[in-house]
């Protein structure tokens, strides 16, 4: 069990700002954080890079710009597969969200991160009471994300055709077309339940296909053009948006001996 303040990583900011101790925390790739537990409930911001957090029955993604909530005592382990930094916060005394455990990625939610990095660079008498305002819309948001809500079942199709045709030119027009429901329709329910929009579900699905291709050794010129990128500089601004580091640092990091 990990005592308040305790965490891995190099720490870049670190300040208590009333019940909450706020820090920023820089990550190297492929660190990998033995299995662990906060005394504390906390909340992690992923603002930039990407890991996987390994718990007892699963193992769930964090992403860039992703809000992660931690309750008190639960165990879990992370590996870091790209640079990250991240916005650690942990709750000093007992609340009603410290039983809290959820990845949320939504507009709303990474929002209140940057204000609450935005106020923790700026500290002054008011930020203990302007940190425990955005802490209590945060807990709100991660409270409605746990609210089931029936998904509807053209959404399977729209998410497998995304997949299947990463490297096309999908709009969402032709994405709504084949679902039979209106174009801002589409939007919003695609949003409600992945909580990212479709041109940024697509950018992740070429991503993913992109990273196979680099670790099978494909020269990144080609790799570019096989994922439905423009060019191989989209394909490189693309691939560190998400992942937090080039094709070329990632193939470096991921490198196989040659069979």
């Amino acid at each position: 069990m990990l005592r308040q303040g305790e965490f891995f990583g190099a720490p870049v900011v670190a300040r208590e700002l009333g019940d909450f101790a706020l820090s920023i925390w820089s990550y190297d790739a492929a660190t990998s954080i033995p299995w662990h537990a906060h005394e504390s409930a906390y909340v992690t911001f992923v603002v930039r890079g990407a890991y996987r957090e390994h718990l007892r029955d699963e193992t769930r993604s964090c992403s860039t710009r992703a809000i992660v909530t931690h309750a008190p005592g639960e165990v879990h382990a992370d590996d870091f597969s790209a640079a990250a930094t991240c916005l650690s916060i942990e709750c000093n005394r007992r609340s009603d969200y410290d039983e809290m455990s959820v990845v949320m990625q939504s507009a709303s939610a990474s929002a209140i991160g940057d204000r609450i990095i935005a106020e923790l660079r700026r500290h002054d008498v008011f930020s203990p009471m302007v940190i425990e305002g955005l802490m209590l819309e945060m807990f709100a948001e991660a409270a409605r994300s746990r609210v089931p809500t029936i998904e509807p079942h053209w959404l399977r199709g729209v998410r497998a055709m995304i997949a299947a045709n990463f490297d096309a030119r999908l709009t969402l027009t032709a994405l709504a077309r084949e679902a039979n429901v209106h174009p801002t329709h589409l939007a919003r329910a695609f949003r409600r339940h992945d909580g990212r929009t479709i041109g940024e579900a697509i950018r992740q699905s070429r991503v993913e296909k992109a990273k196979e291709r680099i670790v099978a050794g494909d020269a990144l010129c080609n790799v570019a053009l096989e994922c439905g990128f423009a060019d191989q500089s989209h394909l490189t601004r693309s691939f560190r948006r998400i992942t937090g580091m080039t094709p070329a640092e990632f193939r470096r990091v991921n490198k196989h001996p040659k069979r």
